[in-house]
């Protein structure tokens, strides 16, 4: 198994996870840049003396990505988006404003359109499209590190919202049963709040318990 760092910032109003993900090569990848993102994802690189690849983006939401071209143009990093959350990017751009915080149009490098493993150096991350929260949403799933990076539709003893544009909770839970259906070993890491597993959001989270998904 590969020892790979995984190091989490939490950034802007509404407390977003973001996650570094230094590979053995020096080289970096993000998991989401929200809001005050660039500052702590620049200083780490200077001091580390890391190389930014990659931004995948879990969703369109405003306090997933309003960091992400800032830091692109200073890094050259790709930013990954899903093709169906590309409709709600100009809404994001007007939450920012609504919250204060900076902006800038992102340039997105590779759109998915499909579940294909993204190789990036020595690992392979498998994004998992999960509508119910947005309809672009996609979990990013690390099988050698049992780790999956589920933005805002699972976290620690709750899921995300469906009342928002683009939400539905009949694809919510699909994506739940696809989230689900991994080893219960593997850890969870959700774009708020703490970690978890897949076995004990089984066990233990109310709505999924509710929804007999488990």
């Amino acid at each position: 198994m590969y020892e790979l760092k995984l190091t989490k910032f939490v950034v802007g109003p509404l407390r977003t996870n973001v996650y570094l993900i230094e590979l053995q090569e020096p080289r970096i990848i993000l998991i989401d840049a929200g809001p005050g993102s660039f500052e702590k994802v620049i200083y780490y690189i200077d001091r580390y003396g890391q190389r930014l690849t990659y931004i995948l983006l879990t969703h369109a939401h405003f306090d997933h990505i309003s960091d992400a071209q800032f830091i692109r143009e200073v890094t050259g990093a790709k930013i990954v988006m899903h093709s169906r959350d590309l409709e709600l990017i100009e809404l994001a751009e007007s939450t920012s404003r609504i919250f204060g915080v900076r902006w800038k149009t992102m340039d997105i490098d590779l759109v998915l359109t499909s579940e294909e493993d993204i190789k990036i150096g020595e690992l392979a991350i498998k994004p998992l499209h999960t509508p119910g929260h947005t309809p672009g949403s996609v979990c990013y799933y690390s099988r050698e590190m049992k780790w999956i990076f589920t933005g805002d539709t699972l976290f620690h003893k709750a899921i995300g919202r469906t009342d928002l544009p683009g939400g539905s909770i009949t694809k919510m839970y699909s994506s739940l049963r696809k989230i689900l259906s991994l080893p219960k070993d593997v850890k969870v890491y959700p774009g708020h709040g703490p970690a978890s597993t897949i076995g004990y959001e089984m066990r233990y989270n109310p709505y999924i318990k509710s929804m007999k998904l488990s």
